[in-house]
């Protein structure tokens, strides 16, 4: 989906808006990393460019049929939408899946009579552009734009809109890394719950009725049980179990080889039933016990150095199904149990031969030395991971930085003075881009006092120019007015000015997230003493007084009602405050509930 875009910037007649609209929407694309939100944007810019009204935005994932976005369908149309393409054999949006490339169909009267045809002559639909998208996870999906009249669409209209579903396709990818990186960060935090555990007591009981309650929690699961395998009778015994139905299997004792649990003791090695009516080595006995009904089974067995010493098991996950990550996630709260159990074991032991105590002392001391090299082994983990991801999110980079220098190739003729803008537009969302993905690298490997600021003598009205910019589009998008109230002249102070623009972008991106359509977000400058301030206002939600302190903190969003359908990085107001206090600036905010917030950077007039 790149080739688009390099041809769009290489053709010398193209013109200074569609540049434009390409521009907005991979600002709209770099500024989100939630896949609806991406999709929503883009495809009102892409209406928008063709002027036309009728688009959506649809997904391929198995059997799901998911819409992303969607202008000038009503909900009933989206629903029969969703029934006509559950066999996409031989529809229009197979042909073009197939083809790899973008369909038009300048009349659907001539279109073969399929389920997709039919639907869309049904809402009157003459006209058709069907354009491919490639998500991560081997999700397919189109973006599809529409007529109510027979329509020739040009071959730039069809590049355009081509180049702005690559954008949606980059969109969700990086969308798609940070649920992936959310997940890993997720993972570590069970795996040091349970560590927390282990090290805590030496009751084995406590121990692990705290890693039950760990697994159920993070794997969304209806139950979860471990069993401890007596090796003299070759049985497994339920040990500890969690979920509301399952106290009654406490004590019961199963054959080695016996069920599901039976299969992995004997084989030594974990299994993931999706479906267990389909699977002869179920057994139904314990579902009559605890009368309930069991769909799907994740169980992996519990190993102390190479050797078994029981299963854990989960079944029935709430929401969608098992997953290698659960299952990657299950065998790491597994090995702590296990640790866990060997522990409590070893103390047992310990204080029943006294004479042995030194030598069950030295185990300990190996096993902590164990989890502590775990531990270490899982934060170089952590840093490795976070630099892939920022490696491949720089990817995308590549064919807009490539395209830039493109037009800026004196050989390629001079550019007019709304050409040059347009590509020092591009430079600067870039630059922005790039600024994004460093922060979340930023604060996974480094302090506040290892940043690089470049300072340098710059007038403030600049840096406030530039902050503005950053977020016009983004107060356009949602109806708001976003009000300049300067004091002129503002003074020329030592900064980092890309640094400091981006800090203010983000107040300001912050109070448009927070405040209803038509409210105004302001922001106003005044000078008092000796330094300069820099005040956002806005009229929204406001913060809870509990919550005031940890707004600042990386990866954290307000937990109100109003904002549950807000997401994003939470990097925010911590990169804001990262790079005020690198100028020996303060920042503040204050807020009530239900009348807004005011966020205020207060700057040393001298260097």
């Amino acid at each position: 989906m790149k080739e688009p875009l390099a041809r769009l910037s290489n053709e010398s007649d193209i013109s200074s808006e569609r540049m434009h609209v390409l521009l907005t929407v991979a600002t709209a694309v770099s500024r989100s990393l939630d896949p609806q939100e991406v999709a929503e944007a883009a495809l009102w810019l892409a209406l928008d460019a063709v002027d036309l009204k009728i688009g959506m935005v649809l997904l391929l994932h198995g059997e799901q049929r998911i819409i992303l976005a969607s202008q000038g369908f009503s909900l009933d149309h989206l629903h029969e939408m969703q029934s006509a393409t559950l066999d996409l054999r031989g529809t229009l949006i197979d042909q073009t899946l197939e083809a790899g490339q973008p369909k038009v169909f300048s009349d659907l009267r001539l279109v073969s009579d399929d389920a997709v045809a039919r639907f869309f002559r049904r809402v009157q639909l003459r006209s058709l552009v069907c354009l491919p998208l490639r998500a991560p996870g081997n999700v397919l999906g189109v973006m599809l734009i529409g007529c109510r009249r027979q329509r020739l669409f040009q071959i730039g209209d069809v590049d355009l809109l081509q180049a702005i579903a690559g954008q949606i396709s980059t969109g969700l990818r990086n969308a798609w890394l940070f649920s992936q990186s959310q997940r890993q960060l997720e993972e570590l935090e069970s795996v040091t719950e349970a560590a927390r555990a282990v090290v805590s007591s030496l009751d084995s009981n406590q121990i692990l009725a705290r890693i039950m309650e760990e697994v159920i929690a993070r794997l969304d699961t209806e139950a979860a049980a471990l069993l401890l395998l007596d090796s003299v009778r070759q049985e497994l015994k339920f040990a500890a179990v969690a979920g509301p139905k399952s106290a009654g299997l406490k004590g019961v004792r199963l054959k080695v080889g016996q069920g599901v649990v039976g299969w992995v003791a004997q084989h030594n090695q974990p299994l993931l039933v999706p479906d267990v009516a389909r699977d002869e080595r179920f057994y139904k006995g314990l579902d009559r016990k605890t009368a309930t009904i069991t769909r799907s089974i994740l169980c992996v067995p519990l190993r102390v150095r190479g050797r078994l010493i029981g299963v854990m098991e989960v079944i029935n996950k709430r929401r969608g199904q098992f997953s290698v990550a659960d299952q990657r996630l299950l065998e790491s709260l597994a090995a702590f149990a296990a640790v866990a159990i060997e522990n409590a074991r070893l103390y047992e032991e310990a204080n029943r031969q006294i004479q042995q105590a030194t030598l069950y002392a030295r185990d300990l001391s190996d096993t902590y030395l164990r989890e502590r090299q775990q531990r270490e082994a899982l934060d170089r983990l952590r840093h490795s991971f976070l630099n892939v991801v920022g490696h491949e999110l720089k990817t995308p980079l590549t064919v807009i930085l490539q395209g830039l220098e493109a037009i800026k190739n004196p050989q390629r003729g001079p550019l007019n003075a709304e050409q040059t803008e347009i590509v020092e537009m591009l430079d600067r969302q870039s630059s922005y881009l790039k600024r994004l993905i460093d922060g979340l690298i930023t604060f996974a490997t480094f302090s506040a006092r290892q940043g690089t600021m470049q300072f340098e003598a710059v007038p403030f009205e600049t840096v406030l120019d530039d902050a503005l910019a950053l977020s016009r589009f983004k107060a356009a998008r949602k109806n708001l007015a976003l009000e300049d109230r300067r004091q002129v002249p503002l003074p020329i102070l030592s900064l980092d000015r890309e640094q400091m623009s981006e800090a203010i972008a983000h107040l300001i991106d912050n109070a448009i997230k927070f405040s209803p359509q038509g409210s105004p977000v302001v922001v106003q400058t005044e000078t008092e003493g000796d330094d300069l301030v820099v005040r956002v206002i806005d009229r929204g939600c406001g913060i809870p007084a509990d919550q005031i302190d940890g707004i600042w903190d990386s990866f954290t969003q307000m937990n109100t009602t109003l904002e549950r359908g807000l997401e994003g990085l939470g990097l925010g107001l911590a990169i804001a405050r990262y790079i005020v206090e690198a100028h020996e600036g303060i920042i503040t905010v204050e807020s009530q509930l239900g009348k807004g917030s005011t966020f205020t950077i207060r700057l040393p007039r001298t260097p």
